[in-house]
């Protein structure tokens, strides 16, 4: 009973991207359910020792931090929703616990279900941009979202966001099960090629250029995907290359990745016919150079205002909402919104310096360990060790400070993140054997 409840529960771990797309409630009935099943397990084999973890300990005292920041400033249901914050990390040592029980080996039928089921999302997406509506009836939203491809998450713009954020599991499961990408390096490369085609199409430019920063480290600190993602690239580009020259599909994607964020960064007028109207400023662009945009601009500054005012706890988590939903606010000191679309801004912003120490904590841990594998040198790495890299860089990229981003206290982003920092979990123990 015992290991059918271990099996079950990992197949519920491996395939959770998918649940995810059924939306946010079955996200948490499911995380629920492998919590649920994990604690019973713990209890049952007395195994309470592999949740004896340094780094699970110190997600646990971040999330009490957060809990009782949300207590002392809590001022509305947003930011005291938070106090439950701790559920994600138990989330993350159920996935941890799992992983330990039950090596991360899949047979061959679950491995090919699994990547038939993210190509069936990628060709959906794809199916989609090129007719306007997926396999299921989904049509794009000319008017409201500008022609972009969502795929099976409807209306919801996330289909960028999600393959980006798992993209290095993928990776994970293809390079802990050694699977061979010299046999199969063809079918590799369309499924990559495709896969970051699909990204591109999206119009989700944080997660364009994430995937291009994740993509630049993999192939210089991870030689087992090198060749296979600089193909994969080469085809990516000629197809984009062919899709903007012959105007396929119901939107230029080109336009909104590139054209409109060099637009809304150099306040300049470039089109797709690369004519700069501002010639008077053609050669002057540092004077009007924007974090991004006007907008996202005016969300920082309001952001570096609020911790100027709450420096050691900031405003409590959400306390960005919660100020812009005061009537009262000054627009001459920033441009509100619900989040300031920048993670380590939220940080510094919500959770005061107190919050900005873990995130510095967190991020020398991730790094110093990131290059301490690498040193070992390519052809001397062991497939978790290479995994190893994979999960760093899919951390890196989840708190990536330097683009716009999401609402840390989202719940889907929240699922998302620690569910990776599960798999972390995993591969840091199994190299760094205390």
């Amino acid at each position: 009973m015992d290991k059918y409840l271990e099996k079950f529960t990992l197949n519920l771990i491996l395939f959770f991207p998918f649940l995810m797309i059924f939306g946010i409630f079955t996200s948490q009935v499911i995380s629920l359910s492998i919590i649920l099943i994990s604690v019973y397990l713990i209890i049952k084999t007395n195994k309470f020792h592999i949740l004896n973890n340094k780094i699970l300990i110190f997600l646990f005292l971040f999330s009490f931090y957060i809990s009782l920041n949300a207590l002392l400033n809590g001022k509305t249901i947003f930011q005291l929703s938070t106090l439950l914050y701790f559920r994600f990390v138990v989330f993350t040592a159920c996935i941890f616990f799992i992983l330990q029980l039950k090596p991360l080996k899949i047979h061959v039928r679950e491995h090919s279900l699994y990547l038939f089921t993210f190509s069936f999302i990628l060709l959906d997406a794809i199916y989609q941009y090129i007719f306007g509506y997926n396999f299921f009836g989904f049509e794009v939203d000319q008017k409201q979202n500008y022609g972009r491809v969502a795929g099976l998450f409807e209306e919801n713009l996330i289909l960028g966001s999600f393959l980006l954020r798992f993209f290095p599991i993928i990776l994970i499961i293809i390079t802990l099960n050694k699977f061979d990408l010299k046999k199969y390096s063809i079918l590799s490369t369309i499924f990559f090629s495709i896969y970051f085609l699909t990204i591109f199409l999206s119009g989700e430019r944080t997660a364009f250029f994430l995937l291009i920063i994740f993509l630049g480290l993999s192939i210089i600190f991870i030689r087992y995907f090198r060749k296979i993602f600089i193909n994969s690239l080469i085809i990516f580009s000629i197809i984009v290359t062919l899709l903007s020259y012959f105007k396929i599909g119901e939107y230029n994607p080109t336009d909104r990745i590139f054209f409109k964020t060099f637009n809304e960064i150099t306040d300049q007028k470039i089109k797709d016919d690369y004519k700069i109207k501002k010639l008077e400023d053609k050669f002057n662009y540092s004077r009007d150079i924007k974090f991004f945009s006007k907008d996202h601009e005016g969300h920082f500054k309001l952001a570096l205002h609020l911790f100027s005012e709450n420096k050691v706890f900031g405003t409590g988590p959400e306390g960005f909402r919660v100020h812009c939903g005061n009537i009262n606010h000054n627009s001459n000191i920033g441009v509100c919104s619900v989040h300031p679309h920048n993670l380590f801004l939220q940080v510094l912003s919500e959770l005061g310096l107190i919050g900005v120490i873990f995130y510095f904590i967190a991020a020398t841990y991730v790094i110093y360990n990131f290059f301490k594998i690498v040193k070992i040198g390519s052809l001397k790495m062991n497939v978790e060790q290479i995994s190893f890299l994979i999960s760093s860089l899919a951390i890196m990229i989840n708190f990536f400070p330097f683009v716009p981003s999401g609402n840390f206290f989202n719940t889907w982003i929240s699922i998302i993140i620690y569910y990776t920092l599960g798999f972390y979990l995993y591969l840091n123990s199994k190299i760094f054997k205390k």
